[in-house]
């Protein structure tokens, strides 16, 4: 295993916690602001909804891409480029004079940000074994969940004590600081015989409907991508859900949402403790099931006009939990069969989770009001076809369904 980090191994953990941390940040300590940003420009809500999604598009084919250049050009040339475009796009939005042009911006500052988190993650996979990578993963998942808990808390104080604005030139100087950290510090993962100097579209192509047709990759995908689906429809609703509905201050729907979203984290311990005692799919059945009787629940308050907080944010809380665990579990599940192409193989993953989170985000955006039931039923949708995914794996896996299976083939 070479060393990634100069000056030793204590400094790779805070680092790629900083990678994965940037392009996430971008959203939560946005979230705040929201209200205001409309006030400004004079915009619906549908249309600050969509810098949402916009951001997610940019973010999906991001994903895409890094996991291609770095396969040719490496982690670490991909990285430093990928933060320079979300530096200067962060830049610029601090300027921004309509939403429209805002709009854009966000999709520039996602297809840098989405490079990081990538590769972070495609770093693990290349200096860790299997059960390294479930904790390591785990521990990144823990530490994103410092993004929804600190970012809108934080953006909630910029936005009251210096304007919208502010946010977008603490994320420059934060991307700044990254940049120099990973010039200095960030030495190439991948060896140099797995580099290929080139490729064919294809080529490209074969490879992705290859992975399309492996029944591991397009299981993790597809639970990651409805987990997902879960998690960000209630975090692009939430300042409607909360800061509209509710009348709350910016501050007061910054220390609310960190204190449901805070369910992420208890996931990701859960599964640090477990991964040694349960098999990783069991665990994510488990998952899916608490997901699924939480979003049940939060649909059956709502419809039945039960406004109050104390009532929909636990089963919020419940639905993240299960979101938590499914996260690092899916993450190294899917390049667990595999050796060589793992920043295709993961591009190809995480492109098509982000994307599924832009439909969403769509989806909510054409609401002219945001509704908790119409976000619930969202949410429901996708926990059921996390469960029924879950529940056919393990049919696929037990002894029944082996001996049906080699009974129809006599």
């Amino acid at each position: 295993m070479k060393s990634l980090i100069l000056g030793g191994s204590p400094l790779l953990l805070p680092l790629l916690i900083v990678l994965v941390l940037l392009p996430m940040l971008a959203t939560d300590i946005y979230l705040p602001a929201i209200s205001s940003m409309g006030v400004e420009f004079s915009a619906s809500h549908s249309d600050l909804m969509l810098t949402l999604a916009s951001y997610m598009v940019g973010y999906s084919l991001s994903l895409l891409l890094a996991g291609i250049f770095a396969d040719i050009y490496g982690r670490r040339v991909v990285v430093l480029w990928g933060i320079l475009i979300f530096c200067l796009a962060s830049l610029a939005s601090c300027f921004a004079s309509s939403v429209e042009y805002l709009t854009l911006l966000r999709f520039c500052q996602a297809l840098g940000g989405g490079c990081t988190t990538l590769l972070a993650r495609v770093i693990v996979r290349d200096l860790f074994d299997f059960n390294s990578q479930v904790r390591v993963l785990s521990y990144l998942a823990t530490a994103l969940v410092l993004s929804p808990i600190l970012g809108p808390i934080v953006g909630a104080y910029l936005t009251v004590e210096y304007g919208w604005r502010s946010i977008f030139y603490v994320l420059t100087a934060f991307s700044s600081l990254t940049l120099c950290l990973v010039f200095f510090l960030l030495n190439e993962s991948l060896d140099r015989e797995f580099i290929k100097p080139s490729f064919s579209i294809f080529d490209l192509m074969k490879r992705y409907f290859g992975l399309l047709k492996h029944y591991e990759f397009t299981f993790h995908t597809l639970v990651i991508s409805f987990a997902w689906s879960v998690y960000f429809s209630f975090i692009s609703s939430s300042p409607g859900l909360l800061q509209v509905l509710y009348e709350l201050s910016p501050l007061e729907y910054g220390f609310l949402f960190s204190s449901t979203i805070s369910g992420y984290i208890f996931g990701t311990v859960f599964i640090r403790r477990k991964i040694n005692k349960m098999e990783i799919k069991d665990l994510i059945l488990f998952a899916a099931l608490s997901i699924f009787v939480s979003t049940i629940s939060l649909l059956i308050i709502s419809a039945m006009r039960y406004d109050s907080l104390y009532l929909l944010l636990p089963c919020v809380f419940l639905a993240l939990f299960g979101v938590g665990i499914i996260f690092p579990a899916t993450q190294a599940g899917v390049t667990r069969s595999f050796t060589t192409n793992i920043g295709l193989i993961s591009g190809l993953f995480y492109s098509v989770e982000m994307m599924f989170g832009a439909i969403c985000s769509f989806i909510l955006s054409r609401l002219s009001e945001p509704s908790w039931t119409s976000t619930a039923f969202l949410m429901l949708c996708c926990a059921f076809i996390i469960l029924a995914l879950s529940t056919f794996d393990k049919y696929l896996r037990s002894g029944f369904a082996n001996h049906w299976i080699k009974k129809g083939l006599k």
